[in-house]
């Protein structure tokens, strides 16, 4: 062969000349030569051609039986081959020393005085094989290569290793392909298909004996032989016709090269996960709230869990910017957890760039604004394609399995539980805070543990890294607070504040100032008549309803507004603040003023405490701990003394390197992002449709259908 078309050596003309012929035309093949006029081929172009790969030597297949065809197509190593068959090795030491005595004789006295002499010659090798036929070496020399091209391949035999003719009737061979198509086109399984067949075989066989004729009975397939032609039509099409083409993809298609960093804190991956088997009961509120959400962000280049969020809520945009949040602080409490590890403690920074997936929370602007102003970029990764965050999903598996093994049963009573719509025998209940001590624990054991990724503990890569590049963090976290928060815009700002949900923010000092700034920049159109309004961009926390932050176009900065209703709104979540207002909606309650919303909120915790005394008992020891936190003493005093963190010492706390964030030098702060709005997944209900004259369906017909056609229409079980 050369470039690509079959050419057969002739013989050789002299001068160097030689002669091919093309097999596509039959003429001779002609080469352009330098000069651009044609030419026969010579050995110097044939040299040439060889060395370049040009030309090729291809092995012939006419002569070869189909077994020897296909074993010259393969490819097997020697070794393979000297393991799957031992008598290769045979008729190699006999096909080569005939080839060496130049023996081409076929008759049988001939190769048996060969082959004596072969013995004779080499009689070391000779003891590890006894002497074959001649008839048999007759065929060797016939079938397996030409003297000095005899390759490993052609020693092997090929008994077991083709395709072999199928011995069923063509009637029974016809049904078993009707079957295997029935059942990758039917959500029916293998023994339903193979129920089909069985009665199909006994139809035709009741009418072959009812038949004039003489027919021979038709022997029903065992099941082993349909399982073997359905596994052997499986591949993407067929899989995804039966189960579809999401699983169809997720069973063959190859994946693409994961996400990689350079350096850690370059990139994160976060993602939500449902915890399983655990059903978790909120102490301060007593409310059964179901099983836990996680939400965790995890470095590509160590692998280290950087922060999680515990909440009860579905995903939401709290658990995104929460989980932001605390990846910025470090986490002191685990000096005392895990003292011979201080580099525990060092695991917190700012990310340059945040992978997540197309969830509503992480795609809506509110996500984007915020990541905006903290200087993180959002990567969202390709829809309905989880292998894209395999990092993170890999983790919640190991989570999942470490937090089973070590989750207590429940101490309610079971019919309680049941009540609640949990199984008392499948489902560990606990508190928020004891299932977030058992996450800390099995983060603790996953970060000092040899990742298999990595093939290194991830604490020991955030350890070599961090002291290569320092710590990258946002330096204020009251800044942080207002920055990475639930997004609304337009809200109206009034004299009066600004409401939202059913609450007002207010501050008279704070709220003047923010019109005097802003009322400037609003358009005359619209504006109320003797009462200055604006439209702002607020932003709000959904754990804590407390206090909204308000932005001021003017002086590229945040205005904190707390709520004039302090002693409901003080620590509740925009989750919890709906729930009441349904409760107290659905108990016929009024939920007008501060009083009816106190009482609604009282009545709702000594319904459930009574429910369920328990768990008040499991909450004082959790009390205590929060009530000596630093964080939570500064919470409860009111003071505004903020967070410091110590410069680098030899006990492991790591350099951080303050980060400006890039809220104040934005110029389209005041604005959300303005971009397409990111696809989402159809709705599973759509809109009815106006009413059409009905039409009858055109039938489609299955693998099945064929069966009740010409010539078994009469056939009848």
């Amino acid at each position: 062969m050369v470039d690509n078309q079959h050419i057969r050596f002739q013989r050789d003309l002299g001068d160097g000349l030689l002669l091919f012929l093309v097999e596509r035309t039959g003429g001779p093949l002609q080469i352009r030569a330098a000069d651009g006029c044609l030419r026969m081929p010579d050995r110097a172009w044939a040299v040439e051609a060889f060395a370049e790969g040009r030309l090729r030597q291809v092995s012939t297949l006419e002569n070869l039986t189909s077994a020897r065809r296909q074993a010259q197509q393969r490819e097997y190593a020697p070794d393979q081959v000297a393991e799957l068959d031992p008598k290769a090795a045979l008729r190699r030491f006999v096909l080569e020393g005939l080839d060496r005595m130049g023996v081409h004789v076929l008759g049988d006295r001939a190769l048996h005085l060969a082959l004596c002499a072969l013995w004779a010659a080499e009689p070391d090798k000779a003891a590890q094989f006894g002497k074959p036929n001649p008839r048999t070496v007759r065929r060797w020399l016939k079938e397996r290569g030409t003297p000095g091209e005899r390759t490993s391949r052609q020693m092997l035999s090929m008994s077991g290793r083709v395709a072999r003719s199928r011995r069923l009737p063509s009637v029974t061979l016809w049904l078993l392909q009707k079957a295997v198509l029935k059942y990758w086109s039917t959500p029916l399984s293998i023994a339903d298909v193979y129920a089909w067949l069985a009665c199909w075989v006994e139809r035709i066989n009741r009418w072959r004996t009812q038949s004039p004729h003489t027919w021979p009975l038709l022997e029903r397939p065992s099941m082993e032989t349909l399982r073997q032609d359905i596994r052997r039509l499986e591949c993407y099409e067929t899989y995804a016709a039966k189960f579809g083409e999401k699983l169809a993809k997720r069973r063959f298609k190859a994946n693409g090269k994961g996400l990689s960093a350079a350096r850690f804190l370059q990139i994160g991956c976060m993602d939500h996960s449902l915890l399983d088997q655990i059903a978790v009961i909120d102490g301060e509120y007593m409310l059964p709230v179901g099983r836990p959400w996680l939400t965790v962000i995890i470095d590509v280049k160590t692998r280290c869990v950087v922060a999680f969020v515990l909440s009860y809520e579905p995903p939401s945009l709290f658990q995104a910017l929460e989980c932001i949040k605390r990846a910025n602080q470090p986490k002191l409490h685990l000096r005392s957890r895990a003292p011979k590890f201080p580099v525990l403690s060092s695991i917190f920074g700012r990310f340059d760039e945040v992978v997540v997936d197309n969830g509503w929370e992480f795609s809506g602007k509110s996500f984007e604004d915020g990541m905006a102003d903290v200087g993180t970029s959002v990567r969202w990764a390709p829809v309905a394609s989880p292998t894209y965050k395999a990092i993170v999903e890999r983790f919640f598996g190991t989570l999942n399995e470490i937090l089973n093994k070590k989750a207590p049963g429940g101490v309610l009573k079971p019919e309680l539980l049941r009540e609640m719509g949990y199984d008392p025998t499948k489902d560990a209940v606990l508190t928020i805070a004891e299932i977030e001590d058992l996450i800390w624990e099995a983060i603790t054991y996953y970060h000092i543990e040899e990742h298999s990724g990595i093939k290194r503990p991830p604490a020991d890569l955030w350890r070599q890294d961090m002291e290569a590049y320092g710590i990258d963090v946002i330096g204020d976290d009251h800044q942080l607070d207002r920055m990475a928060g639930a997004m609304k815009f337009p809200c109206t700002l009034s004299r009066s504040g600004v409401e939202m949900f059913g609450l007002t923010f207010h501050d008279q000092h704070a709220t003047g100032e923010l019109l005097e700034d802003l009322i400037s920049l609003q358009p005359i159109q619209g504006q109320r008549k003797g009462s200055a309004t604006a439209q702002v961009k607020v932003k709000y926390n959904p754990a804590n309803l407390g206090e909204v932050h308000v932005w001021n176009q003017r002086r590229n900065c945040y205005v904190t507004l707390p709520c004039t209703d302090e002693r409901y709104s003080a620590g509740i979540s925009l989750w919890h603040h709906q729930q009441l207002k349904a409760w107290a909606k659905h108990k016929g309650l009024e939920f007008s003023t501060q009083e009816d919303r106190l009482a609604a909120r009282l009545k709702l915790v000594e319904m459930i405490q009574q429910s369920a005394p328990e768990l008040r008992l499991r909450q004082r020891r959790a009390v205590a701990r929060l009530l000596t936190a630093p964080k939570i003493l500064k919470a409860l005093k009111g003071n505004s003394a903020t967070l410091a963190y110590a410069p680098s010492r030899q006990d492991g706390m790591a350099p951080v390197i303050p980060h400006d964030t890039l809220a104040r030098h934005r110029i389209d702060g005041d604005t959300p992002p303005n971009r397409p709005p990111r696809a989402s997944k159809p709705k599973g209900r759509q809109r009815p449709e106006q009413a059409k004259p009905k039409q009858h369906p055109t039938p489609k017909h299955s693998p099945a259908d064929a069966l009740t056609q010409k010539p078994w229409k009469g056939f009848k079980l």
